[in-house]
């Protein structure tokens, strides 16, 4: 890395209630925002992640984008500033957060400005730097329709999962048919409206997961009939029963 001494980051800590929503804008930047509590959507002109927690976006200088909290959210930003020195060239999109990067974003934004002006400073800032070069995208993304019928549709069942309405019944407040509803995900996402319903589901299931519910609470929750029903779906998802994506998260 050329001239670290140069480097420095900033941080920014904040929870906020459900449904907040911070409006488009973009920063000179990049950014690392981390939640650790609750769920997010981030919007930019053309996509958008949900992100549950215990995952991050990254989103690069410049980039328009938009916040939404699904339930309470505790977010935790990292700003990295704009330069080739830094070496950082992620796409924008979700990415997995390893327990070491936790704790490291947890440190950091504790400091709040870190200067690579002092042996110290300038250690955690590259050790910082080569961690986040490494993230992997996460890969249970869930894309959002542009239709306002069905994004309407698609914010409904992230803010209530367990829902227990028929998707008609939902469709129907929506203002239009399930039939209508099923053509306009297919056609703008590639994929059902069952499909993406289950998605989103199983999000909900990590994060419900992540914050300590005995898997029948879980289940429950998120609508399935059974136990047996939310574990067979988990496994089908992640290819490992809840009880043991939990002991792998240890």
């Amino acid at each position: 890395m050329s001239n670290p001494r140069h480097l420095q980051i900033r941080t920014f800590s904040a929870r906020f209630s459900p449904g907040h929503k911070i409006e488009s804008h973009s920063h000179s930047w990049s950014q690392l925002v981390y939640a650790s509590e609750g769920v997010i959507a981030v919007e930019t002109p053309n996509h958008c992640w949900v992100v549950p927690t215990n995952r991050a976006i990254w989103i690069p200088a410049g980039q328009t984008h938009s916040i939404k909290m699904y339930g309470r959210a505790f977010l935790q930003t990292v700003y990295f500033e704009s330069r080739p020195e830094t070496g950082i060239d992620l796409p924008c999109t979700a990415y997995e957060i390893p327990s070491l990067v936790r704790e490291l974003i947890l440190h950091v934004c504790n400091i709040g400005i870190i200067k690579s002006d002092s042996d110290e400073q300038r250690n955690l800032l590259e050790f910082l730097i080569f961690q986040v070069q490494k993230l992997s995208p996460f890969p249970l993304m869930v894309p959002m329709p542009n239709d306002p019928r069905a994004r309407k549709l698609a914010s409904v069942l992230l803010d209530n999962p367990g829902t227990d309405q028929s998707l008609a019944e939902l469709c129907e407040e929506c203002g239009t048919s399930l039939r209508t509803m099923q053509r306009v995900f297919s056609k703008e996402l590639g994929l059902p409206l069952s499909r993406w319903r289950s998605q989103v589901t199983m999000m909900h299931a990590l994060q419900l997961l992540a914050s300590e519910r005995n898997i029948t609470e879980v289940a429950l929750e998120l609508g399935f009939e059974s136990v047996s029903a939310f574990i067979y779906s988990f496994r089908k998802h992640f290819g490992v029963s809840p009880g043991q994506y939990r002991s792998n998260r240890k």
